[in-house]
Order: structure tokens, then C-alpha cells, then sequence
């Protein structure tokens, strides 16, 4: 394993070790080095600030892996890895949605959601001839709305089972796609 992947990763460990006990907000670059028994000039070879390690935290852990997830008949699997992963590391997401870098976690899921939602319409026969902006526009719309349902099942403590979750995004996703694709295509 390259080198400076295993000190990314200890960086991130440490930030996410902090982040249960402490507001994202208040830590600092020296309690991440510390807390990873590396030194500063090592963290600034490596990352900007706080909110770049957050970023890659992010990315490496779960956006990096969900590219194979974005058809049709894959969709589900994906996004429950997303809410896996977001109730696994509740603490993590959490202290990042109370914080000045909340947007790093929409952003996050937005990324997400919006890539497997272009993915779909891309995989199915139905859907494939929408036009790339209409497309682009439905997976961004619907892309925000289940960021919304993600942030709302995190802030009232997972009390939904993720697979009413999974199974109540789908319905009110892809009817709605299939609804708008077919509208559309009669305007054209």
C-alpha cells in the first residue's frame, strides 16, 4: 500500500476518532496530528486544512466505491451502502451536519444520489433518449429531495429501518422519473 495513502488514512482515523467526543468545529490541525502521532509540516503535505481531510474522509470511504452502483438494477444496493455507512459512523455524520462544514455532507450524499439517478436514467431503455438537461435536472431536483430524506433519517436517530427508508425513496423516485420522462417526451 503507497505510503501516502496509509498516512491519509491515519489522519482520517484520528479526525474521526476526535469527531466523537469534540465539534468538527473545534478541532484543530494539532489535535489531528497529535491524536495520529504525525507532525504538522506531514498534515500540510498531505492536506489544506480540516475540511480537505473531511472531504477525503468522505470520498475514500464511501463515494469511491459506489461508481460500479449507478444502474438501474444496482441503485438500491448502492444507497444502502450509503445508509450502512451513515449509521455505522452516526457520530461522524452527525458532528459534520452541527457544523460550519454541514455542506461537506450534503455535498457528500448529493454527489451520491445525483450520479446514481443519471446512472439510472442512463441504464434504462425507457429513459435513455431524455434529453441530457431534462436528465440532468431530474437527478438534480430528485438528487436534493433524498439528501434531504438521508439528513432527516440521521438528525431523528436512524428510528426508520433503512429499508422503509430505501423502499419510500424508490417509490416516490422512480414513479416520479418515469412520470416527468413521459410527460416531457409528449412535448417534443
Amino acid at each position: 500500500m503507497q505510503q501516502g495513502y496509509v498516512t491519509k488514512q491515519a489522519l482520517s482515523l484520528a479526525l474521526k476518532d476526535l469527531m466523537k467526543t469534540t465539534e468538527l468545529d473545534k478541532i484543530r490541525v494539532s489535535h489531528v496530528t497529535t491524536a495520529a502521532k504525525l507532525s504538522r509540516n506531514t498534515f500540510y503535505y498531505h492536506f489544506s486544512d480540516i475540511n480537505e481531510l473531511l472531504a477525503w474522509t468522505y470520498d475514500n470511504e464511501v463515494v469511491n466505491g459506489l461508481g460500479t452502483f449507478k444502474g438501474i438494477n444496482t441503485w438500491q444496493e448502492g444507497l444502502m451502502r450509503v445508509l450502512d455507512y451513515t449509521e455505522a459512523n452516526r457520530a461522524f455524520c452527525l458532528n459534520t451536519f452541527h457544523s460550519l462544514s454541514r455542506d461537506r455532507l450534503e455535498q457528500f450524499l448529493y454527489q451520491i444520489t445525483f450520479n446514481m439517478l443519471d446512472g439510472i436514467m442512463a441504464d434504462d431503455e425507457h429513459l435513455v433518449d431524455l434529453e441530457e438537461n431534462l436528465r440532468k435536472e431530474i437527478a438534480d431536483f430528485y438528487g436534493r429531495a433524498i439528501v434531504a430524506q438521508i439528513i432527516h433519517w440521521l438528525v431523528i436517530n436512524l428510528r426508520e429501518e433503512k429499508v422503509d427508508l430505501l423502499a419510500r425513496i424508490e417509490r416516490m423516485t422512480v414513479g416520479a422519473i418515469d412520470r416527468i420522462a413521459s410527460k416531457c417526451s409528449r412535448f417534443n
